[in-house]
């Protein structure tokens, strides 16, 4: 009876080292559809206008974090026309310009900090007045790099498609690395210590076991 419940308390303790252990891991890498996308934009993606927009907005899946967005509005010469910082508005970004903004093509450059603590990026194109189509732009890293502060060891990217939102994978990827590390130490903390509980629940119980055979043993007459 007593070996019966030593080992349903063993393997309890070893299922729920198992679950804190999943857990742990689990939440180590965050999935890649939580980080949010672009619902709209104003001007639309390649929209011609006749005259000059006051501002250009962005409205995201969700809120936006208050911290490290950047949105440019950057003409052929790879001028930025956009005036102040963007201001965020739950999920809606807008980014005042400037109010002599000529005729022209303009491609607008945004990062911002998503509501899972991830930063994504992107691009999309719009033409102003007598502009004759909308431009794509090649590179724009000479004003990107004036208007955003850039981390010096990690290397240069370069702007996507608004159709596909560009997510940082090198930060989920060590914060995964680092969940999985501290998982893995639970774990085997927890196994030892279980381990350890079993081996001085054994030697207790051999001992109990040894006295009752002696106390029960009548001596010979």
């Amino acid at each position: 009876m007593h070996h019966t419940r030593l080992r349903h308390a063993h393997r309890a303790g070893a299922a729920l080292a198992t679950l804190i252990a999943s857990l742990v891991l689990g939440v180590g890498v965050p999935a890649a559809s939580a980080h949010d996308s672009v619902l709209s934009t104003t001007p639309g993606e390649t929209e011609h206008l006749g005259s000059a927009p006051a501002q250009i907005e962005m409205v995201f899946t969700d809120d936006i974090l208050q911290l490290g967005a950047i949105l440019l509005v950057v003409d052929e010469g790879g001028d930025d026309w956009a005036q102040g910082a963007p201001t965020l508005e739950g999920a809606k970004v807008s980014q005042a310009v400037a109010t002599d903004l000529p005729d022209g093509n303009y491609q607008v450059r945004w990062r911002v900090v998503s509501a899972d603590g991830h930063p994504v990026s992107g691009t999309f194109d719009f033409g102003v007045g007598a502009a004759d189509a909308v431009f794509t732009a090649e590179s724009g890293a000479a004003a990107s790099a004036s208007a955003a502060p850039q981390n010096e060891d990690a290397p240069p990217t370069e702007a996507q498609p608004l159709t596909s939102s560009t997510p940082w994978h090198v930060p989920v990827a060590l914060i995964g690395a680092g969940g999985a590390v501290i998982g893995v130490a639970i774990f085997s903390l927890i196994l030892f210590l279980l381990r350890r509980q079993h081996a001085q629940t054994s030697t207790r119980a051999s001992a109990s076991s040894n006295t009752g055979t002696t106390h029960g043993t009548e001596p010979l007459t």
